[in-house]
Formats: C-alpha cells, structure tokens, sequence
C-alpha cells in the first residue's frame, strides 16, 4: 500500500511538471519579474537607463523561480547602459542608451522565450543645484517566443506506463514559433535635498502596443503592466546607510506589491579597498518573504535572495521557492561628471 501511495504521488508530480507549460501557454501570462527588481533596472523602468554615477554600467541577472518543481522557470538578463552625446546636451542633462538581453524559459526547455530592448532616456535638470530631476525613458522590444515539441508531454500521453502514447493535441498543428516588437516607457524623478539623502518615485509601462501573441492566435501573452516603483537612503550612523524602496505592478487581473529595506555598512579601509556590506529584507503581497545579502567590492556590487513563500495555496503559476544572483558595476564611478545621487535599491 505504502509502495502504491509512492508510485501515484511520483505520477502526480510528473504530471503537474508535464502540465505546467501548458497551463501557462493556455492561460493569460505575466511577464518575467524579478525580486531584486532593484538590481534590474531596465527591466524595471526604462527612465532608469543610465542612471548612475559612472561612464557606462553592465548588470546581470540569474532567477531559478519554484525550485519546488525541479527548478520549473529560469530568467536571465544582461544588459549595458550610458551616457551618449554628451557635448551636445545642455549641461547637467543627460541623454543615455541601454541595450538589454532577456532569456526566459521552462525548467525542460519546452517554452524559450528571448527578448533583445533598446532604451533611451533623458534626464532634466530642475534646478541649477542638481538636486531635482525628471526623466523620460523609452524602450523598444524584440520578442521572440518558441514551443519545442521534443521535450514537451501532453495528457493525452499518459498511460499506466508513463507517457508513451502519440499526442494528438491540437497545439502541435500551430506555429510553434512567434516574433513581435512592442514599446515600453517610463518616467522618473529623483530628489537629493542633501549629498547624503536621496529620495525618488517613478512609473513605467510595458507592452504598450500589446504585440506578442499566444501560439494560439487567440490570446494576448502578455497584457498592459504597469509599474509604479520608489525608494530613499539616508546616513545611519557614521558608517550605515538606510535603504528602503517598493515596487507595485498590475498586470490584467493580477497585482502586486513588494517593499522592504536594507542597511549597509561601510568598511573602512578593508583589504585596502572599498568594501560596503548589504543586509535586508522585502515582502511581496503574494505571502513571499525575500531575505537580500549583498557585498560591495571596488564598486562591483553581488546580491542574492532566497524567496520563502508562506501562501498555503500554491499552484504551478505561483512563487514557492526561488533563488535570485544579481551583479552590479559601474564603470569609472568617481571619474564621471555627473553629481546627482542615484537610487541603489
């Protein structure tokens, strides 16, 4: 009995792993999200390109989301941005161009899902002190989305045996493979009342022209988000800093909201570098808990999360337990001549 209670949960948990692609190909999808959305900031807001205190930064994204079920969906992103025509923009503006790559796809590789964007921003100075700015940012976004046949199972499959009947599925008389370009935007300001206090809110929207299309021909993949985002840091203590930030999205029927905080420690003069510790915490409404630890090594700054999530409903399209690297560097950070402070979470 204890055997045959074994043998049908192992053909459950196959099933739902055979499943998942198909209920998340049939139903309304959401984009790819990211917990450290503070660490992606041109998947966040394209009014964040070139928003740092450099000459040009590159940042990478690693996200393994419900490893529950062998690790069912993966996300990458890499992605560069900096400043561009700088003689020719007024002084204390900025004009900037970030190219971002974006991989998505199902544990065994039966839904691929790469994206390439183009993003432009433009940041005003409100002030002659620099301490206001507003930015504009835009992005446009070449998708592109396969059904691979060979790893995928279908129901129809099942047999007592495993899968090992032919599938029928209508799905596999379509065009397996789907291209669209669409446009994102966004917009920013930032306010730095001080050189060690810094505050900001911004907006975003993505899928503007709603191009990207099920295999289906029937639904929209993915619908209008919006975004509203925002955050501050502020000294505390001789050597800490206080982040906090929230980030709020809404998705056709889906919504949701993360917020939380960290603090930093400054080191000094540790291994004869600049060394700044990050410990923090978010909550996402989803009944998610997102412990951060981070480490600042000569500017180059790597985050990890683990997601724990305490919702007693989980189903294949929910969070469970994710884990999430983020590497951050600006390059020639104490060289650039740009003097706005720039949010870090």
């Amino acid at each position: 009995m204890i055997q045959q209670k074994k043998h049908t949960g192992f053909l459950r948990t196959i099933l739902v792993m055979a499943l998942m692609p198909l209920l998340q190909q049939h139903a309304k999808a959401q984009d790819p999200q990211f917990s450290q959305f503070f660490s992606s900031p041109l998947t966040l807001n394209p009014a964040l390109t070139g928003n740092f205190n450099g000459t040009m930064r590159a940042v990478a994204n690693i996200r393994s989301q419900n490893a529950d079920y062998a690790n069912a969906y993966n996300t990458k992103t890499a992605s560069v941005d900096f400043p561009i025509l700088g003689r020719q923009i007024k002084q204390n503006d900025q004009l900037s161009m970030g190219i971002l790559l974006l991989s998505d796809q199902t544990g065994n590789r039966v839904i691929t899902q790469n994206n390439l964007g183009l993003s432009l921003a433009y940041m005003k100075a409100l002030d002659e002190e620099q301490k206001r700015s507003i930015t504009l940012g835009f992005q446009m976004n070449y998708s592109n989305k396969r059904f691979n046949t060979a790893n995928a199972q279908f129901e129809d499959q099942l047999t007592p045996g495993g899968f090992t009947n032919p599938s029928g599925d209508a799905l596999l008389s379509k065009n397996l493979s789907r291209s669209a370009m669409d446009v994102n935007a966004g917009i920013l300001y930032q306010y730095s009342p001080t050189t060690e206090n810094h505050y900001y809110i911004g907006a975003s929207l993505f899928n503007i022209l709603g191009s990207q299309k099920g295999f289906s021909n029937q639904a929209t993949i993915a619908g209008l988000r919006k975004s509203l985002h925002g955050g501050m840091y502020s000294p505390l203590g001789y050597n800490g800093t206080l982040h906090a930030s929230f980030h709020f999205q809404q998705q056709q029927s889906y919504n949701q909201l993360q917020l939380g905080g960290a603090y930093s420690h400054f080191i000094k003069d540790a291994l004869r570098s600049y060394v700044e510790i990050y410990v923090g915490t978010w909550f996402r409404t989803d009944q998610t808990l997102i412990p951060y630890i981070g480490i600042e090594w000569n500017y180059w700054r790597l985050g990890y999360t683990h997601d724990i999530s305490f919702s007693k409903q989980i189903t294949a399209g929910q969070l469970r337990r994710s884990n999430e690297i983020s590497l951050y560097y600006p390059l020639n950070k104490d060289k650039s001549l740009l003097k706005y402070k720039c949010g870090i979470f």
